[in-house]
């Protein structure tokens, strides 16, 4: 969770604070001057300052918690659909200006129905917590990786480096298959900018038709 609104918040404060006495000064400097500095009274900020900024500390947490809620997946902690409406946009023009390319894929876990089915939804949780973990660890920082909904996920990303990934990916979710003691594997549908589409909505629909005809071919193989 990021400290932008405490730290904001506690800003504006003491710059309320600061400037309400620089206007007495302005308006009238010798009487605020002996009000604050020679009658003393300047000591109760140093007091006040520290006594108050708790309070205004615990406002801006109160924003950063729900703006983190507001962007965050509460199982995985993964960005969620929300966010990624509206960053994408955002990278896309940025892509745009750099005459660079992006990609968008859209990954799904196989047979998840059957997992939870068989294993219970408990289990079924834990597994898509460890694939949350497994893309975030296959991708970049700069990447956007999000739970796009039930057991699908979403890879937002100006590094086209798909070989490598997917390697990763599979080698991980291999492990992770041997650990529980059944199979998780995952389908994946990548659409590039501009070499498929210049839109956002056509890159989600080419890399989720991909994606499903991925799942397909492995449903009848």
């Amino acid at each position: 969770m990021k400290y932008k609104g405490r730290v904001l918040i506690v800003f504006i404060f003491i710059f309320i604070v600061v400037t309400w006495h620089s206007f007495y000064f302005l308006v009238d400097f010798e009487s605020s001057y002996v009000f604050l500095i020679e009658a003393g009274h300047y000591k109760w900020d140093f007091l006040f300052i520290p006594l108050l900024s708790p309070f205004f500390w615990w406002l801006g947490y109160q924003y950063d918690k729900a703006k983190f809620l507001s962007e965050k997946d509460a199982l995985t902690g993964l960005y969620n659909r929300r966010y990624v409406a509206q960053v994408t946009p955002k990278l896309l023009e940025q892509t745009m200006k750099t005459n660079k390319k992006m990609s968008i894929s859209i990954i799904d876990c196989n047979n998840f129905k059957k997992i939870n089915d068989t294993y219970g939804h408990k289990t079924g949780d834990t597994i898509l917590v460890n694939i949350a973990r497994i893309l975030q660890e296959s991708t970049s920082k700069k990447d956007v990786v999000a739970r796009w909904g039930g057991d699908e996920f979403i890879i937002v990303s100006s590094h086209l480096k798909e070989k490598n990934r997917l390697s990763h990916i599979e080698a991980s979710l291999k492990k992770l298959s041997i650990q529980v003691g059944f199979d998780v594997s995952v389908s994946i549908g990548t659409a590039i900018y501009p070499d498929q589409a210049n839109n956002i909505d056509q890159l989600l629909k080419i890399s989720d038709r991909t994606m499903y005809n991925q799942k397909l071919g492995k449903i009848i193989n």
